[in-house]
């Protein structure tokens, strides 16, 4: 296993800061011709992240647990309509999370990435609890409306205990970090990530750090959180953002670089992480041109 944020402070890559590449959705246009990627061959998936870590050399491997997920729905219609059978908030996702063949494809997949990662950090990737629920419901059946605005912060704790038993499923397996992706959400559609303590939890007794993603907020936007080791947003700290003198200062954080940036845009130097998603329909030439100038 790799220490996730010792290799911040010192990215394997040999850059001077820390930069993951999301290369999935690129790298399945580029590498699949655009088909999914196939989860449920562990040596295929090992080759497919041997092939992305090639081109990028990203400072971290994302394990994208939700894209998993997602395939194993769309494998399998009696899963499907199991997550359809009741309509009460959060059955759609503890159907899916408790699903052992979709656990079973999983360990066998984070398994073979972890084996050959050498130093590289493995981070799962995950939607968060709150996010993950309405992901769910869609995907079972109930529609767009069901990610319409933010959850119940119960449903997100609920959501949030389905989701720490899910990830016990790695234990053991050479994870290095958890990553709770917030998706798009505005800053009024964020869940307070306590609701999310489960999850936290879990993380803290397997040793990984947590970091979150929220790409349309800055970084901290509700100050520190006790189990949190960094966030990635698109800016600092808000200055404006009222400061509670009875708190500690806010831990790492990180930049979700936006589209300037395959242009040549420089994120802040004083962030501990970039994250670059890599747009699916980017030019190559383009993409490795900027790859090639980040390292050394």
């Amino acid at each position: 296993m790799a220490d996730l944020l010792a290799a911040l402070d010192v990215p394997p890559s040999g850059r001077s800061q820390a930069t993951w590449f999301d290369s999935l959705a690129y790298c399945r246009a580029k590498l699949l011709s655009g088909g999914p990627v196939p989860w449920d061959s562990p040596g295929e998936v090992a080759a497919f992240f041997g092939k992305a870590q090639g081109m990028f050399r990203s400072d971290a491997l994302l394990v994208d647990l939700g894209d998993l997920l997602a395939w194993r729905v769309g494998h399998d219609g009696p899963l499907r309509a199991a997550m359809a059978a009741r309509s009460r908030p959060g059955y759609a996702l503890r159907t899916l999370l408790g699903d052992e063949q979709a656990r079973a494809v999983a360990a066998e997949g984070v398994t073979a990435v972890a084996a050959s990662a050498g130093v590289v950090p493995v981070v799962l990737s995950v939607p968060s609890p709150a996010r993950w629920l309405a992901v769910a419901a869609a995907q079972a059946g109930a529609g767009t409306d069901a990610e319409a605005g933010p959850p119940d912060p119960d449903h997100a704790e609920t959501a949030a205990m389905y989701t720490a038993d899910f990830l016990r499923t790695f234990a053991g397996l050479g994870v290095d970090g958890l990553l709770l992706d917030e998706g798009p959400a505005s800053a009024g559609e964020l869940i307070h990530p306590e609701a999310y303590r489960p999850v936290l939890n879990v993380a803290d007794h397997y040793g990984w750090p947590v970091l979150i993603r929220a790409g349309s907020v800055p970084a901290w936007p509700f100050g520190e959180v006790t189990g949190v080791a960094a966030w990635l947003g698109v800016a600092p700290k808000n200055p404006e953002t009222p400061k509670d003198p009875t708190a500690a200062p806010a831990g790492r954080w990180g930049m979700v670089a936006n589209a300037e940036f395959w242009h040549g845009t420089h994120p802040p130097a004083a962030a501990d992480l970039v994250l670059a998603a890599v747009p699916a329909d980017a030019d190559p030439d383009t993409v490795m041109q900027r790859v090639r100038a980040l390292t050394p």
